[in-house]
């Protein structure tokens, strides 16, 4: 990254860390535990330590300079990381990011929600956890376990969700809508959609918290559910093409077995060309049995995984749609 942009990110953190936990004289409470924002502000990364210590990354855009109850979105990226990133060793996997510049597809999302007014919140769940990518070896224990969709990228969900709510102006006013925060996710992302709203009031008794590669069962290194923040979790939900099998985490959704539950509503986008559709069709089925959240599913012929990234063809049209269904989901449930 440039020294322009190094410099330009501590002055903007540095700004927040002294604003943070002071009363401004404004007649506001203690703003201990607060994410201070100065006015025009319209972009800035905050760090937050989530559940294995770690301080992940998290881009803000801020594209209002005034007001209260806003509505906020979560955007979880997919195996590919939010950043903007290169590959220098040729070996197929991204290697180096270029901090903390967003990815085409990430920047894309942030212009459409920017917008409409809506503050959007991208954790960065990879880079601060030793990888760029979800590729190579990390698709596999035990590096998996470090970035795991089930139970850890959904921790950095609710840790976003929770500094989203504690976003303020100078003078204490609170930015966001603390019940009107959605969720929205891309591949791994998706998967770590789902358990963001997974309802833990499902786990019947005596249920063991476990996931399954190659045969061999994995207890130890494995998290229980996030579970959903006392103050509620998420106001709606959408996922593109997830991986819905969580590796028996919540058993088996094409067998019956699984527990899953949602406390929420949710979208969901699958492509007919992936191979992740089937399992997540056992999903929806699973959800619809089991109740809480109703799904809303969209099928899209002959497009492949990773349609939202594309500009042409069947993908780039099952783009183009997929984007335009979504928004006016999260128009009708968040009220932009």
């Amino acid at each position: 990254m440039k020294n322009k942009k190094l410099i330009l990110l501590v002055l903007i953190l540095s700004i927040l860390v002294s604003a943070c936990g002071k009363d401004n004289g404004s007649g506001s409470d203690d703003l201990e535990g607060k994410y201070v924002i100065p006015a025009n502000t319209t972009s800035t990364v905050l760090f937050a330590e989530s559940v294995d210590g770690v301080d992940i990354p998290i881009f803000i855009s801020i594209p209002v300079s005034s007001g209260h109850d806003h509505p906020a979105m979560v955007v979880l990226h997919g195996s590919g990381g939010p950043w903007k990133d290169s590959d220098t060793n040729s070996d197929g996997i991204a290697d180096v990011v270029e901090e903390w510049t967003l990815s085409s597809q990430n920047s894309a999302w942030k212009e459409m929600f920017d917008e409409e007014g809506v503050i959007t919140a991208f954790p960065g769940s990879y880079y601060r956890r030793g990888t760029v990518e979800n590729e190579g070896e990390w698709k596999d224990p035990p590096l998996q376990f470090m970035i795991s969709a089930t139970f850890v990228r959904n921790y950095d969900a609710m840790l976003t969700l929770k500094v989203l709510r504690n976003l303020v102006w100078e003078d204490g006013t609170p930015i966001v809508s603390t019940k009107n925060i959605g969720l929205l996710g891309f591949s791994h992302g998706g998967t770590a959609v789902q358990s963001s709203i997974f309802d833990t009031d499902a786990i019947t008794a005596g249920w063991k918290w476990s996931q399954s590669f190659d045969g061999v069962i994995y207890t130890e290194e494995i998290r229980p559910p996030a579970g959903i923040p006392d103050e509620g979790g998420f106001k709606a939900a959408v996922m593109y093409y997830p991986g819905s099998f969580h590796n028996g985490y919540y058993g088996n959704p094409c067998t019956g077995t699984s527990i899953y539950r949602t406390t929420v509503d949710f979208m969901i986008h699958l492509p007919s060309e992936d191979g992740l559709t089937p399992n997540s069709n056992c999903m929806i089925q699973t959800a619809l049995k089991n109740g809480g959240g109703s799904p809303t599913v969209f099928n899209y012929e002959s497009a492949e995984h990773s349609f939202d990234n594309k500009s042409s063809g069947i993908d780039g049209d099952a783009s183009v749609l997929a984007r335009q269904r979504t928004m006016l989901y999260l128009k009708n449930r968040l009220g932009f």
